[in-house]
């Protein structure tokens, strides 16, 4: 069927599929797309179905496969596959987990499931449709369950899967703590946050009483060394000359200075 009329058969409310199999060429058939659907969350993929209106006989089938969107989950196709009552088939058998385990109830262990179903061989008509697995013997941590402990008809059914492999255990629950923050340190050459001041390199941690923000910054020129608060020479001050005559100590006047112009020396 070409494209434009399967969707027009799913507009209708009929379900394409194909049966394939049993030595035979591949056929189309149809199915209502409502009742399929309502049947199939009973019937899953192990259970002996009746086709009929093909070859004017009814086909015994398993339903191997189905086709959904992916955004709305409807049905868009159903793949039947044509069995022999009288030979072996393999099929996909869902496992469904039943009662509670103890170690869950009792000691706050967490079940993890390795599988939801096992490989299994049987006629058609033997196929278990699920098979059912008691948690029940899960008493301690780490307790498990594995293939060989499935419950099943070992005379009609066969599980394929090796008897090793684990189907669930009961293991404690792991509790991280959150770690702490550390308090940040800066690493050398690290750009600080916005609004926080930069350290300029060499500089000293300021003494006590230091000047305010807004000191006026020394004069450009002054000497190297020179001591805080000492006056620059003026320039263009005439230096003393060489040979010139020393004040004498012990001269009229205060300290050995000379009288002022025109003010007699006082006496004694």
């Amino acid at each position: 069927m070409v494209g434009k009329k399967v969707a027009q058969l799913r507009r209708d409310g009929v379900l394409p599929g194909v049966v394939f199999g049993g030595r035979k060429d591949s056929a189309s058939v149809q199915t209502d797309l409502r009742a399929f659907e309502r049947s199939y969350r009973r019937w899953g993929n192990t259970t002996l179905l009746s086709l009929e209106g093909l070859d004017g006989d009814a086909i015994p089938a398993l339903i191997h496969g189905v086709a959904r969107d992916t955004l709305t989950g409807r049905l868009l196709h159903v793949d039947f596959q044509r069995v022999s009552l009288t030979e072996k088939t393999h099929a996909e058998v869902p496992l469904h987990f039943v009662h509670e385990s103890p170690a869950v109830k009792t000691l706050g262990a967490v079940l993890v499931h390795a599988r939801d179903h096992v490989n299994v061989e049987a006629f058609p008509q033997d196929m278990p449709h699920a098979i059912e697995v008691d948690l029940s013997p899960l008493a301690e941590i780490d307790d498990a369950l594995y293939i060989r402990d499935l419950v099943v008809d070992k005379t009609i059914v066969r599980v394929l899967d090796d008897d090793d492999e684990l189907v669930v255990k009961a293991v404690p629950v792991h509790i991280e703590e959150e770690p702490v923050a550390a308090a940040a340190v800066p690493v050398e050459g690290e750009v600080p946050a916005e609004g926080a001041e930069a350290p300029v390199e060499g500089a000293a941690p300021a003494a006590a009483g230091a000047a305010t923000p807004g000191a006026a910054a020394g004069k450009p020129g002054a000497a190297a060394g020179a001591k805080p608060g000492a006056p620059a020479a003026k320039p263009g001050a005439p230096a003393a000359k060489p040979g010139a005559p020393a004040a004498k100590s012990g001269g009229p006047g205060k300290s050995g200075a000379p009288a002022p112009k025109g003010e007699a020396p006082k006496k004694g």
